[in-house]
């Protein structure tokens, strides 16, 4: 599991902010109280490797921000240090709104380190549309997963680098109280990072070891395997 220490002046940072508890804008505003969604069973799908911003599998959000008060993508930056290439296989995302648009889920590879990528959304180098199981768009927290198939898209991660990923956030995505991790959501133009407000986005991602050998696939041909 990956984790990161913090440098003391970014810990002054985060224990300088307020929290938020309860709300899912970053202004404060508070968010009706409602019942939480009962989360569904875990994923079926296998793998050699596991990642959840959380700490452990299918980590059931606390809190969670909402796609015009908080941001409107979700995404957070991984080093893979496995010690071997990874082929993702399965993301992982609790969220409740409407589907999707084209860059529904998104994956960026070959970043310079634990940092958000340089461009939005739609600079990533793959993506595809899905659906949230939750159709919110409303629901607070939402602890329901929608898990997203990507095995087909041949996602390979080599040994030793950074990798982002996330989704678009249609009503409200699942975050915890900072645990370390950081994510960072998409707002006022932005990559705005959640440490900023005592939060952790949950996104979950899953690979097998090694790399799958196939012929190179275009954008349109990877967004097409989504529709």
């Amino acid at each position: 599991m990956v984790r990161r220490l913090l440098a003391l002046g970014v810990v002054a940072t985060f224990l300088a902010v307020p929290a938020f508890a309860g709300t899912a804008h970053k202004d404060g505003t508070p968010t009706l109280d409602q019942a939480p969604s009962v989360p569904q069973s875990e994923s079926t799908m296998r793998a050699d490797w596991v990642y959840n911003t959380g700490g452990s599998e299918d980590f059931v959000p606390t809190t969670g921000g909402s796609f015009d008060g908080w941001g409107e993508w979700f995404i957070t930056t991984v080093y893979n240090d496995t010690g071997s290439d990874l082929t993702l296989t399965e993301l992982g995302f609790p969220c409740a709104g409407p589907m999707t648009e084209d860059y529904g889920w998104l994956v960026w590879l070959g970043l310079g380190g634990l940092v958000a990528p340089t461009g939005d959304a739609y600079t990533a180098d793959y993506f595809g549309q899905f659906t949230p199981v939750d159709p919110g768009p409303d629901t607070f927290p939402p602890t329901v997963y929608t898990y997203v198939d990507v095995s087909a898209a041949n996602i390979v991660v080599p040994a030793g680098t950074y990798f982002a990923f996330g989704y678009d956030n249609t009503g409200t995505g699942g975050q915890t109280d900072f645990n370390g991790v950081e994510t960072w959501a998409w707002y006022g133009g932005l990559w705005d990072p959640d440490i900023n407000y005592g939060r952790t986005a949950i996104l979950q991602v899953k690979g097998n070891y090694g790399a799958v050998p196939v012929e190179q696939t275009t954008w349109g041909q990877i967004k097409g395997l989504y529709r």
